[in-house]
């Protein structure tokens, strides 16, 4: 997220969620989920507001950050708002696995490991195939689905609403690590360095 600063006069705030952060406003009282809990710890970074409010970017996992003046130049049109032709093209190039070039953010911004594996699902594409390997239909599949991953995720208060990422995991970690579409066992790989899971029966 990009905010600016003094009425655009001053420095551009980007603040960076990770993979757990999220933007709390004003503490449990202004609808902080309680169930979360709290430590100070997890508070990578506060502002004040003159009226005594805050906003405050909580990470229990310290991965999330803010950065002044951030480098926005250096990431792809946003993955909910690329159209058809930009889209096909950039993600196309290479012959890279799929799932690491819809993840590149300068490639599109926006798509992250729990998102990427969901819109795969959806639009039935294999993590692994070569990218300058997908069909223009196949892309434009994929590019829907990220789209309406996108939408619900935000409706729905996050990516882990999806339906594929209740079932991404091993059973003897709670999750069933079945296709909630066909019941074919899910597979597992590291594509670019993130953990991902397939359905094999119905993504090729």
């Amino acid at each position: 997220m990009h905010l600016e600063t003094d009425g655009g006069a001053g420095p551009v705030l980007g603040l960076h969620l990770g993979m757990a952060g999220r933007i709390v406003i004003d503490g449990e009282g202004a609808g902080d989920p309680k169930r979360f809990g709290h430590n100070p710890i997890w508070d990578r970074f506060t502002v004040t507001f003159d009226d005594g409010g805050s906003l405050v970017l909580r990470d229990p996992r310290r991965l999330g950050r803010a950065v002044l003046e951030p480098k926005v130049e250096r990431l792809g049109p946003d993955a909910a708002l690329v159209g058809r032709e930009q889209f096909r093209e950039r993600v196309r190039r290479g012959r890279g696995p799929l799932k690491a070039r819809i993840m590149d953010q300068s490639v599109i911004a926006g798509v992250g490991n729990l998102l990427a594996d969901e819109a795969l699902w959806q639009a039935r594409l294999h993590p692994l195939r070569p990218a300058n390997e997908v069909s223009d239909e196949e892309l434009d599949a994929l590019r829907r689905a990220i789209r309406a991953a996108t939408r619900s995720a935000i409706r729905k208060g996050g990516v882990h609403t999806g339906k594929l990422i209740p079932h991404r995991g091993r059973p003897e970690r709670g999750r069933s690590g079945i296709c909630p579409r066909c019941g074919e066992p899910l597979q597992r790989a590291q594509v670019g360095g993130r953990t991902t899971w397939w359905c094999p029966r119905e993504q090729i």
